[in-house]
């Protein structure tokens, strides 16, 4: 292709016109010639999170007068998201489509309905939000000070990499050193079995927040990433950092568990694999450490214990059904009476694990689940023992059919194992002509499975059937029991 005269750049919502041409791998990029007739990019332009978008015009086509004689630009190139953002700030992940949440299960009505069912119970059975103003620097963590200990817990401490993000912005962020939050007595105010989700930036906090969880008495057995989208406040150029090697555009936060909990058992304390791992949302500007909102949505789905605390948290981070500390907020109005009477039973006390026993199912500090939310939801497959007869595995024909003999040449054996098969398989259905998540199947378990995923977090049997769910679950061992 010959190479294109001086021009514009590209804009990101630059359509093709009937006489225009985009040159690529050209010493300037992103040039045109309104001489040569020709397709465009079109990455469909910066939009908000909650406006729908028009699908982008595919494909190339063929010049069929005038014009160099050159083969088109593949699709790779007329969708080239990097350069994009090299020319524009635009990351590429803005061009996903439909991410809220109402938009991602819109063609799934039992996820739909599970979710809405999950928000409205959490939503009535929240505590008042309360919040306390201190310096975790002297306050200490101590279960006399709340007169309980928690369920979950969320961290969000001011790692040294969040001060780096936005120079001259950022400078005056006040961050802790490794070691400070490492000291923090999460230990003490954790229950058993209890959850943690800890921020720990996209840098060396990956690797520090691991070695905070296993102090603290607990085991990380998952990594929820934020993938940060930037419609609002994209600006050309690259962001040069002498902290980082490539363009970071996403953080994480790491969960940790303390205690043991079996889904096939606990499903009053856990319910998975009702959200992903993952968070698509917007930024905040100007080197803000403001998370997203739905990570609260998250905890409150899987996690059914209510007493949940958060630490370093500012006034934005107040809702109902948490406690809230932090030196950022600007008020206080916790007390321990009110508080406690949240989680206690008829006698007046709350629970409190230990021992290695889990809560009974009526206890006072659960959120209740309903028979409409248990029939929705993801589970797993019941015990072995428990399991219904299951369907015996399929025969192999072994009399196969040379090559080149015709089908009539099967023996009478064959033909009814065949049958027998064909039979079976009309009885079962095949899982795997359904969409994964939501198609009823009868007789869906594993014949002959054993439940493998008797811990959350140890490894299970891939792609399992589960009621009208399949279960993906890890590959990898990680044991829930305390040293």
């Amino acid at each position: 292709m010959p190479p294109g005269p001086a021009g514009p750049r590209f804009a990101p919502n630059f359509g093709a016109g009937p006489n225009q041409v985009i040159y690529f791998n050209q010493p300037g990029s992103g040039r045109i010639n309104p001489s040569i007739p020709g397709p465009g990019f079109n990455p469909m332009g910066p939009t908000a999170r909650e406006t729908p978008n028009d699908k982008a015009s595919v494909g190339w086509s063929q010049s069929r007068t005038g014009g160099p004689s050159a083969k088109a630009p593949s699709r790779g190139e007329q969708n080239d998201y990097s350069q994009n953002f090299v020319d524009t700030g635009m990351r590429p992940q803005n061009f996903i489509r439909e991410l809220e949440l109402t938009s991602v299960v819109e063609d799934y009505p039992k996820l739909r309905e599970l979710i809405q069912r999950k928000d409205d119970i959490v939503i009535k059975s929240s505590s008042p939000p309360m919040y306390h103003k201190c310096d975790l620097r002297e306050f200490t963590l101590a279960p006399e000070f709340f007169g309980t200990k928690f369920d979950v817990i969320l961290v969000d401490p001011p790692w040294e990499e969040y001060v780096h993000r936005a120079p001259g912005i950022t400078d005056h962020i006040e961050y802790w050193t490794f070691e400070e939050i490492q000291n923090l007595k999460i230990e003490a105010i954790a229950d058993t079995p209890s959850f943690i989700f800890l921020w720990v930036g996209d840098g060396v906090g990956l690797e520090q927040g691991r070695q905070c969880l296993k102090k603290w008495g607990f085991r990380r057995c998952e990594d929820i990433c934020w993938v940060k989208t930037n419609k609002r406040n994209a600006s050309p150029g690259l962001r040069h950092d002498s902290h980082t090697l490539f363009q970071h555009s996403k953080e994480h936060c790491l969960m940790g568990i303390k205690g043991t909990v079996r889904r096939s058992t606990d499903g009053h304390i856990i319910h998975a694999n009702i959200d992903t791992d993952i968070i698509i949302a917007e930024e905040p500007p100007d080197g803000s450490t403001k998370k997203p909102d739905d990570m609260y949505r998250i905890i409150e789905h899987f996690a059914l214990g209510k007493r949940r605390l958060e630490l370093f948290g500012e006034d934005h981070n107040i809702r109902p059904g948490w406690l809230t500390l932090g030196k950022g907020l600007t008020s206080s109005n916790f007390n321990i009476e009110a508080y406690t009477k949240n989680f206690s039973d008829k006698d007046g006390k709350v629970w409190q694990g230990g021992g290695g026993r889990n809560p009974p199912p009526d206890a006072p500090h659960l959120v209740a689940t309903t028979p409409e939310i248990e029939s929705l939801r993801p589970k797993s497959p019941p015990q072995k023992s428990q399991q219904s007869p299951s369907v015996p595995p399929m025969s192999i024909p072994t009399n196969k059919r040379p090559l080149g003999s015709p089908p009539q040449n099967l023996s009478a054996a064959s033909a009814s194992v065949v049958g027998q098969e064909a039979s079976e398989q009309g009885a079962m259905g095949s899982p795997w002509l359904f969409p994964m998540g939501f198609k009823e199947l009868e007789g869906s378990h594993a014949a002959g499975g054993e439940d493998k995923y008797e811990g959350y977090g140890l490894s299970a049997t891939f792609g399992q059937v589960v009621g009208d769910h399949i279960e993906f679950d890890p590959h990898r061992a990680v044991n829930m029991n305390i040293m």
